[in-house]
């Protein structure tokens, strides 16, 4: 068992690399019009357009930019939720209701947070959640940076769990553990599909 396992973390740390690797080979203006076509087809999508409420994370640099996304949702009078963290044993993130930018402040890792004397939400179902990656493939496998936040939010939290990924980081299969969870749907920048093999 313990061979196993140090093989699934192995085989975990040589997608990120992988990642990492074409991450740093994309140019600006390839994320550019990655994230042009990402948000084009996310804002025609059923699940967002009906959407009440929607959780999304705040953009790192590698990631599908969601300023937009969020700033169309805001437009559109949704409700947009967004994670703060709580580093060390517990690797907790909660949702946090959000109306303007300047309830964000530098948090983890530089990533805006909604600053500390915002409440959290209580809210534990949300019409659409889009959740970022590392990594991710067709069966609604995803790939994180290890941590596991993520993971432990969506254990506890309910709605449609769309993972926004640029193709480039699309992978033939991602290892999946048992705490690890599928999404629902993957949007890339050629097209939006349903998982549903979860094997």
């Amino acid at each position: 068992m313990l061979f196993d396992f140090m093989n699934f973390e192995k085989e975990k740390k040589r997608l990120r690399d992988r990642a990492k690797e074409i991450c740093q080979s994309m140019s600006v203006e390839e994320r550019k019009i990655a994230d042009s076509w990402i948000q084009l087809r996310l804002f025609s999508f059923p699940y967002f357009q009906e959407a009440e409420s929607i959780f999304t994370y705040v953009s790192m640099k590698e990631e599908p930019g969601s300023r937009e996304i969020i700033e169309t949702a805001w437009n559109m009078g949704k409700r947009v939720f967004v994670p703060r963290c709580f580093p060390g044993k517990e690797r907790r993130m909660e949702a946090v209701e959000i109306s303007s930018w300047e309830e964000l402040s530098p948090g983890m890792m530089g990533i805006l947070e909604p600053k500390k004397e915002i409440g959290a939400s209580e809210l534990k179902h949300f019409s659409l959640m889009l959740i970022p990656c590392v990594a991710a493939d067709k069966r609604g496998g995803r790939l994180g940076h290890g941590a596991g936040y993520y993971d432990r939010f969506l254990k506890c939290a309910e709605g449609k769990k769309l993972c926004l990924c640029y193709k480039a980081l699309l992978f033939g299969k991602v290892p999946m553990g048992k705490k690890d969870i599928f999404m629902d749907f993957l949007l890339t920048e050629e097209g939006i599909c349903s998982c549903q093999k979860r094997k």
